[in-house]
């Protein structure tokens, strides 16, 4: 196995408060899920060491309050971000509508950093109808 590379990649993850920002983390770093959860307060970091390609890679996970009283913060939160996460709550039509904010704000600070989209809470039942119907009638470019 390859040793780690000097310096880590820097994923941030954005979203509304209570997208399930943190849980989606969380199954990635720990391959489980936990319904109990406590709102994110501020700014957490999680670190996980990776192999792609044959290559260890270290990868800092930034998990932000979505909550507007931290929109202070956000411009030290985007410093040297590698890749981005947009999450958004299928149950929840306001969080897919805020996305172009998020976007928005992303480019702001990090005009060129990759970007994916994440529709979370798909496996609940009330979202199966609607989850395509967001891309299809608020489509926003990202």
């Amino acid at each position: 196995m390859a040793a780690l590379t000097d310096k880590p990649l820097k994923l941030i993850i954005l979203g509304d408060s209570a997208v399930g920002k943190t849980k989606l983390l969380e199954r990635f770093l720990m391959g489980s899920y936990s319904p109990i959860n406590l709102s994110t307060y501020a700014l957490t970091l999680y670190k996980k060491d990776v192999e792609v390609d044959g290559r260890m890679l270290s990868v800092d996970l930034w998990d932000t309050a979505g909550q507007e009283r931290f929109a202070n913060m956000h411009p030290a939160y985007y410093d040297c971000a590698d890749a981005c996460i947009l999450v958004f709550d299928c149950t929840r039509k306001t969080t897919y509508q805020n996305l172009e904010r998020w976007h928005r704000e992303l480019r702001e600070y990090c005009p060129s950093v990759p970007c994916i989209l994440c529709c979370n809470k798909i496996d609940i039942d009330r979202c199966r109808e609607t989850r395509i119907c967001y891309l299809l009638n608020w489509g926003r470019v990202f």
